[in-house]
């Protein structure tokens, strides 16, 4: 096993406790099948939330704002807060409804300018009716968003993949962000959950862009394919960025789940810490 390193969470949610009515219905499915509704239902204090960090050797969380559709779960506030708190363990990511695009971008502003937020997280499948397909991030909604990242050197976390919740996933086909990297060459971009089940697109786009990545969220290396670990432990060792999507993953067997992969010290290194650290900037 490689030698421990402090590992950054990419994407992690504190949940605090006497919050879990803010969570849709379509989402207690997601929990039931992971096996973490009570976790969701107990929620956690800051101070739980770091002695499990601590004791799985994650040094940093990326604690995400989450708001489905017109319901804010965590709120750009709350989680600028959770950072103050604790500004060594934690940067934040911000959301906003970007179908509404005024209001829009002044929240985007105030987030970056007043509330020092670092990361910028977007989920498509949010955008659209509930039923047909939303629009995907080629859409001329996003562009000023996409635009703003370059101006503030703010990377952006799109939701690819399946939908968790019950809408179509369709917009999370990974095969958009192709358009987008040749767009917005400046862009950083974090494909999250992997891709699946579209992960070799994920993976193919993180190969042929500088400035895409492969972001593991929900995904635990032990459910990794094996193309994925030829990808993270090899060629593609300079584009894959660790997270749990915490609480919906913990973060001690997430982590050993990378170490029991048997990659070298230096690919490990990478996925569970320099590639986020470069990233989002962290220690420079």
């Amino acid at each position: 096993m490689s030698e421990r390193v402090g590992a950054i969470d990419a994407w992690m949610t504190i949940v605090p406790p006497g919050t879990a009515d803010r969570w849709p219905e379509p989402f207690w499915h997601i929990f039931r099948k992971y096996g973490v509704e009570e976790r969701f239902r107990a929620g956690f204090t800051l101070d739980q939330v770091i002695g499990e960090m601590d004791a799985a050797g994650v040094e940093m969380g990326v604690a995400s704002s989450f708001k489905f559709l017109d319901t804010w779960v965590v709120d750009n506030d709350e989680t600028a807060a959770f950072v103050a708190e604790a500004p060594e363990r934690f940067i934040g990511s911000f959301t906003v409804d970007i179908r509404d695009p005024m209001p829009a971008m002044r929240e985007y502003r105030r987030c970056v300018e007043d509330l020092g937020m670092r990361v910028f997280r977007l989920e498509p499948y949010q955008y659209g009716d509930g039923r047909a397909t939303a629009p995907p991030p080629t859409h001329r909604m996003y562009w000023p968003f996409y635009v703003a990242c370059c101006e503030y050197d703010i990377p952006v976390a799109l939701q690819v993949g399946h939908t968790g919740p019950l809408l179509p996933s369709e917009c999370g086909r990974p095969i958009y962000l192709d358009e987008v990297a040749l767009t917005f060459p400046d862009l950083k971009i974090l494909g999250t959950h992997v891709g699946d089940p579209w992960a070799d697109e994920m993976m193919i786009l993180a190969w042929k862009h500088p400035n895409v990545y492969v972001e593991t969220s929900a995904r635990p290396a032990r459910r990794w394919s094996e193309e994925l670990r030829e990808f993270a432990g090899g060629y593609g060792r300079d584009k894959v960025i660790w997270a749990t999507d915490y609480p919906l993953l913990p973060f001690d067997r997430t982590v050993d789940d990378v170490y029991d992969c048997g990659f070298s010290a230096e690919a490990t290194r990478k996925i569970l810490r320099d590639n986020a650290a470069s990233v989002f900037k962290i220690g420079v």
